[in-house]
């Protein structure tokens, strides 16, 4: 009986050690898995993976999450799971933000990112994706200043009051579908398919550094035209382009050091232009007249 309880605590320990969220993590589900995503127990609805028809067409592999026809019921909330590689300390790993693919399938889906842990449960804000709309790239803010404090779930675990402590010792780390701050999704007869769920830098830094520089953003603000200077040139950078809401208008990425954006269709307002490689990231505020 003692080996066998020293067998389970050393699984447990060496899980709790290897665990831990990295900054750029990406989960893409071209492996044919879950990824260890996975609904509640009693759900009639399991999450699963599909091989084919993710954002970048045929053979990408993406996460598909729905729920049942039964309001109230088993499997009724649109909510998926994950207490492996997403928890741990986000502080200490540099990540803010959250980006994902995610396309809504008959019903609009309010998409939030919800973690627990010793400061309690905690949301952050949703970004809506409109049903019908193909796939839409989403950035979510989870900094301590973004996350609001969601209620008690019946699992135990108890309404936000530290969300510095909860993002110091993430236990659980789900995503969800809610028009109002939850630890659960809401009751929907919906569909949501996600891929590319990325682990990235606060939204709101600009004073990162791509390999000791900068890159520069011209005019800022603009008209027609968005101007990106790199400091050095490296075939992994791409960049990504989120209006206020969330929302990725623009990804592609960059192979010259200097590079324009036509922009002369774009709304008015401000904008985050992020570029990134798997090894640092920043973004910047551009500001579209």
């Amino acid at each position: 009986m003692k080996r066998i309880l020293l067998t389970f605590f050393t699984v447990f320990a060496l899980n709790a050690i290897y665990a831990q969220v990295v900054l750029n993590q990406s989960d893409d589900f071209n492996d044919g898995t879950e990824q260890n995503w996975f609904e509640a127990g009693s759900s009639g609805a399991p999450a699963e993976n599909v091989a084919t028809d993710g954002p970048d067409g045929e053979d990408d592999g993406y996460l598909r999450d729905y729920t049942t026809q039964n309001p109230g019921g088993p499997g009724s909330r649109m909510i998926i799971r994950n207490t492996t590689q997403w928890i741990g300390d986000y502080n200490a790993a540099g990540v803010g933000s959250i980006l994902m693919d995610v396309r809504a399938l008959n019903f609009d889906v309010s998409i939030r990112v919800s973690v627990t842990g010793a400061g309690g449960n905690f949301s952050s804000p949703a970004v809506v994706v409109t049903a019908g709309s193909g796939w839409v790239g989403v950035a979510i803010p989870i900094s301590e200043t973004d996350l609001i404090s969601a209620p008690a779930g019946n699992d135990g675990s108890a309404a936000g009051t530290d969300a510095n402590a909860t993002l110091s010792g993430v236990t659980e780390f789900r995503i969800l579908s809610n028009p109002n701050p939850s630890w659960i999704g809401e009751v929907t007869d919906a569909e949501m398919h996600l891929d590319n769920i990325t682990a990235g830098a606060p939204l709101n830094i600009s004073d990162l550094k791509l390999q000791n520089d900068e890159f520069v953003i011209s005019p800022n603000p603009g008209r027609n035209k968005l101007n990106i200077k790199l400091p050095v040139l490296n075939i992994d950078f791409k960049i990504e382009v989120f209006d206020v809401l969330g929302k990725r208008i623009y990804r592609g990425a960059i192979n010259q050091l200097e590079s324009s954006i036509d922009v002369s269709n774009w709304k008015s307002g401000i904008y985050l232009v992020r570029v990134s490689n798997d090894k640092t990231t920043q973004t910047k505020r551009f500001i579209k007249q």
